[in-house]
């Protein structure tokens, strides 16, 4: 038993040690703004814990989170290579999105329940099969431009394309524009010609031009968010949220001394945590977390680069992207340069699944940090023989 701790504290220890602490810290920021909110939120008192039901909730859930990260950690990551494990996780998590449209009713709110215990979040396992699947495909692409044509087409239509058109019938906008940037970034670090590219942005500009004219939630919603950059009048959701981050000037009211909590701000422990953390934190504290954002981002690159195969190297670069867009989404919508979306705040917002496919996620990127580090020590050692 010792041993095999010893061991496991070791590899670790081989880890990218910045990227740890910056999660980690992040995910302390989360579980003390989830206490804070949680436990003043009115249905919290009818539950099991009382008022500590979401932080139990939230801590239960990153210990799951937890414990996938030293699974994956330790998996080696070319196993998401093979192709039966690949597709199957695409498959099985492009239906698991699509039952929420299938049941209807009140189900339609994209979440479904999990053998009666607690609701699942489909998506969340979706956009990581999804970044597998398309780090594969590329990474087999031929180098003739023509000859890539096709099997880049297949790729696009079979995964993000599929997301993204279930997403839209759910509708969940704000994660399919979420998906659409993710999958320009991977075909950006594929060295896919720049005119494909092109093409792509095209049609995802086309298709959102198209739903903004077709759709009424997403005219709806992009008209109020205009409305409130030209005329400083948001809706209530976003004013709400600019008063508690305004409130807490630059050193902030202090843990656990927000007013949004009291029902004021409403989605205060989840999409809109933020707000409660720098009216808590004040301006210093909200710079500490944007500032851990960028550290994640900055080596997630860092292990993209380095790593041994062009595998690793974009399923790197997808997550990291997937983490970091998500952060800069739920960050500009809290502060109203974006339309309110529903997206998360990675690592930070209370939510099981997210919570636990991004800590599956970094699980993942740290595997790929050992083997890259493993390969240019061996390169190196081979130089100097």
């Amino acid at each position: 038993m010792t041993r095999n701790l010893r061991r496991l504290l070791t590899t670790f220890e081989e880890s990218d040690f910045l990227l740890l602490v910056a999660v980690g810290c992040l995910c302390l920021f989360g579980t003390l703004v989830v206490f804070g909110a949680g436990s003043f939120r009115p249905e919290a008192a009818t539950r099991a814990f009382g008022p500590s039901h979401f932080l139990v909730k939230h801590l239960l859930r990153l210990g799951l989170g937890l414990g996938a990260l030293v699974v994956l950690a330790h998996v080696d990551y070319r196993i998401f290579r093979h192709r039966i494990l690949n597709w199957s996780l695409l498959a099985g998590g492009l239906i698991a999105v699509t039952l929420p449209i299938l049941l209807g009713g009140e189900h339609i709110n994209r979440w479904v329940g999990f053998l009666g215990l607690f609701p699942v979040q489909p998506l969340e396992v979706a956009k990581i099969a999804v970044v597998l699947f398309l780090a594969e495909r590329f990474a087999r692409l031929p180098g003739d431009p023509r000859a890539a044509l096709r099997p880049l087409s297949w790729a696009l239509l079979l995964g993000p394309l599929a997301l993204m058109v279930i997403l839209a019938l759910q509708p969940n906008f704000g994660n399919v524009l979420v998906i659409a940037l993710t999958t320009l970034v991977l075909l950006f670090m594929a060295e896919v010609p720049l005119r494909w590219l092109g093409g792509v942005l095209g049609v995802f500009l086309a298709a959102a031009v198209g739903g903004f004219f077709v759709i009424s939630k997403l005219n709806t919603r992009i008209t109020a968010w205009i409305q409130g950059l030209l005329e400083n009048d948001y809706a209530y959701q976003v004013d709400q949220s600019l008063i508690g981050l305004g409130a807490g000037g630059w050193r902030g009211l202090g843990l656990g001394n927000s007013h949004n909590k009291f029902s004021f701000l409403p989605e205060s422990h989840t999409d809109f945590v933020f707000s409660i953390l720098g009216e808590e934190l004040g301006l210093l504290g909200t710079w500490a977390v944007i500032g851990l954002f960028i550290a994640v981002a900055w080596r997630g690159l860092s292990i993209a680069q380095r790593a041994a195969d062009p595998f690793g190297r974009l399923v790197a670069y997808g997550l990291t992207s997937l983490i970091f867009i998500y952060a800069v989404a739920n960050l500009a919508m809290v502060i109203g340069l974006f339309p309110v979306m529903g997206v998360p705040l990675p690592f930070v917002s209370y939510g099981g699944s997210a919570l636990v496919t991004n800590l599956a996620a970094l699980g993942i990127l740290l595997n790929i940090d050992r083997g890259g580090r493993t390969y240019w020590n061996w390169r190196r050692r081979w130089r100097r023989s």
